[in-house]
């Protein structure tokens, strides 16, 4: 014999897909132990009810399982299952999961895993069917980020609805009355004699700008975001004066023009 080559035997191994992570501790599949107990050579399972589910035991079902290897040894274990401790998904069947549990156990024993079979589990809600291996943290950490999302939409709408509120102010419909005598926040600027003209008309002079007229413009400009490097660059283009030199009446204009501004 010249050369010989010597083929690797195969090792059983239990897939990594079959176990599942909760709450950063780890489960394996019933699934996964069945495949593993092939590999590691399974003659036969038994299965046989010890007390099946009835009112008056409160639907309480016993099975138990002998899993039998192909070298002889037997593995004995048992499974129970009532309406307590099993998913509402599968609580009318509960001498099937009982059968299943004694079986998983008995695997457990024959394949040497200590990990806990999931279906052994009291709930099973939202984690039956998953074949990969998840985290409740991950999970967790998905729906904090879901809600965090949604608040900061919700406080930002919340901040533009009352911007667009407190920024809503009545058209003046009525050319006629004085120029710069209702501001923005409702209050008269200047103060009228008996012929309806104010005290600087009077004098042959342009009414210079109120206090209010100025808080209203500097008010608006900020809730519509506009700089004061902008507001003053607006004000020389449309009056040719800086925001402190406009009169009462191109404040009023300007001040209608930044309520309506977009």
């Amino acid at each position: 014999m010249e050369s010989v080559q010597y083929l690797e035997r195969k090792k059983p191994k239990l897939d990594e897909r079959w176990i599942i992570e909760i709450e950063g501790n780890q489960f394996v599949k019933y699934a996964g132990l069945l495949d593993l107990g092939h590999q590691k050579g399974i003659s036969q399972i038994e299965v046989e009810p010890l007390q099946l589910p009835t009112k008056e035991n409160g639907n309480f079902a016993i099975c138990k399982a002998i899993v039998i290897s192909k070298s002889g040894e037997s593995f004995t274990d048992i499974g129970d299952a009532n309406p307590g401790n099993c998913s509402s998904k599968v609580s009318k069947h509960l001498l099937r999961l009982a059968s299943t549990r004694a079986i998983a156990r008995s695997l457990r024993t024959f394949t040497n895993i200590g990990m806990t079979c999931l279906e052994e589990l009291a709930d099973l809600n939202g984690v039956i069917g998953s074949g990969t291996k998840t985290s409740s943290k991950t999970k967790m950490k998905k729906t904090a980020s879901k809600r965090a999302k949604t608040t900061k939409s919700t406080q930002a709408k919340s901040k533009s609805d009352q911007s667009d509120s407190s920024t809503k102010v009545p058209a003046k419909n009525n050319q006629n009355k004085t120029d710069g005598a209702d501001n923005d926040d409702g209050i008269k600027s200047t103060g009228g004699n008996r012929n309806g003209k104010t005290k600087t008309q009077a004098a042959g002079k342009k009414p210079s700008m109120s206090e209010a007229q100025k808080r209203a413009i500097y008010n608006l400009s900020r809730r519509r975001g506009i700089s004061v490097e902008d507001l003053e660059q607006m004000s020389l283009e449309a009056y040719g004066v800086a925001v402190e030199n406009l009169t009462s009446k191109d404040a009023s204009t300007f001040i209608r023009n930044l309520q309506q501004a977009a």
